[in-house]
């Protein structure tokens, strides 16, 4: 068997590229710039969340007091 004829095998061809994306990918993982990436991802993650509680937060306050001031009103047309 010629080592060539391995090379014409496409399962052969796709597993050696896989292997290779691997090999490359833990690499890549790896490095300082990867990593300073993930975490200032990560940390704009966080502070959407922060944002988004907040607004939620305020979103909240303003229906309640939106339902204390309707059931006020309420009160003052049943009078």
């Amino acid at each position: 068997m010629n080592c060539f004829d391995c090379l014409k095998n496409e399962k052969f061809l796709f597993f050696l590229g896989g292997m290779a994306a691997a090999t490359l990918g833990v690499k890549a993982l790896k490095s300082d710039r990867a990593r300073k990436l993930c975490v200032n991802g990560l940390a704009k993650g966080m502070q959407l969340q922060k944002d988004a509680q907040a607004t939620f937060q305020s979103m909240r306050e303003d229906a309640q007091d939106l339902c204390y001031d309707a059931k006020l009103q309420a009160e003052k047309d049943a009078e």
